[in-house]
């Protein structure tokens, strides 16, 4: 049984509850990008569990993936790119003010249902998708048990890849900080 686990970082030390407007929102990406995880952010031991016999370990090429590996005490065998979080458009709405999170969550909508002109990202987030699923399958050629500490966003357009390639859903799946998501195949 071949075994694809994805795992979301810890969570970073961010203000998440003072609104912003849209322009600002770039600047809030920025500094989230570039912020120390959260200390009192600690590992449910289902997520220690999940992975910690993990043949291969990846991350994305982004510091907070790479930390949370760490505090699972895992050895990584490959940084990619490919699982590195998708980019948000800038968006121009001055006058709105909402969480960090709900703007986040509203231009993906937007650019899931190609509400905006900005469709290449999305476009470029699924095909980045594809090739690290198809990534994912030719590692499975050589390791059982595949660790990948990832992004919601992504690890969540790379489930959708797996499953269409055959791959079954193991148990529930977890967006959240920490969260587990496991897919097999036999």
């Amino acid at each position: 049984m071949k075994k694809i686990t994805l795992i979301r970082h810890a969570k970073v030390k961010m203000d998440n509850k003072t609104k912003i407007d849209a322009i600002s929102l770039p600047q809030w990406i920025y500094d989230y990008e570039h912020a120390s995880l959260d200390e009192d952010s600690l590992a449910p031991k289902e997520t220690i569990e999940a992975v910690k016999n993990a043949d291969f370990v990846l991350t994305s090429k982004l510091q907070r993936t790479i930390d949370t590996a760490y505090l699972l005490s895992l050895e990584i065998d490959e940084k990619n790119e490919l699982f590195n979080e998708a980019t948000v458009p800038a968006i121009n709405i001055p006058f709105l003010k909402f969480r960090p999170v709900t703007w986040l969550t509203l231009i993906r909508i937007f650019l899931l249902f190609e509400l905006t002109k900005k469709r290449s990202r999305i476009k470029e987030s699924r095909d980045d998708a594809k090739k690290a699923s198809k990534h994912l399958i030719t590692l499975t050629s050589k390791y059982d048990n595949i660790g990948v500490v990832g992004h919601a966003g992504k690890n969540w357009l790379i489930r959708k890849e797996l499953l269409k390639m055959g791959w079954g859903l193991e148990g529930k799946l977890s967006n959240r900080n920490w969260g587990v998501t496991i897919l097999t195949n036999s």
